[in-house]
């Protein structure tokens, strides 16, 4: 399906489907010494209406644990954006090891329908996952 959408004076003709449902790796480290989980999968699912320019998606599991975490869009021109609103971090148990989850988000370019996320983990933000293809410039909402 494809759609017209706004991004500024530029329109980008979006290749994203309303829903979906799909698994990202998380195989690279941008901050930390070591990963607090070694190539994360991790399952997310949005559902995003275009007309109203409103949507929801959620980190449903990690390596199959399920997490259900829900975040929210970040109005992103060009770009299908979220972010979680853990009100602080919180402790999960993925593959029998307690970790701290702390900020998660997922990017889906309207473009080309590509698809990235990174996690924050631990109390401190001391450890940060994402994709191969998470743009590092991103990397900076995770201090907000």
């Amino acid at each position: 399906m494809q759609q017209q959408t706004q991004n500024g004076s530029v329109t980008v003709e979006n290749t994203v489907p309303s829903s979906a449902t799909f698994t990202v790796t998380l195989s690279k480290l941008l901050k930390g010494t070591s990963p607090v989980i070694a190539n994360a999968k991790c399952e997310f699912t949005y559902i995003w209406d275009f007309t109203k320019n409103t949507g929801i998606a959620h980190l449903n599991s990690i390596d199959n644990c399920i997490v259900n975490i829900t975040l929210h869009p970040l109005g992103i021109a060009g770009y299908l954006d979220f972010m979680s609103d853990l009100q602080q971090p919180t402790s999960y148990v993925i593959n029998g090891q307690r970790v701290v989850l702390n900020r998660i988000i997922l990017d889906i370019n309207l473009a080309n329908n590509e698809r990235s996320a990174a996690i924050m983990f631990n109390n401190d933000g001391s450890v940060l996952e994402a994709t191969d293809n998470f743009d590092a410039a991103s990397a900076s909402r995770f201090t907000k």
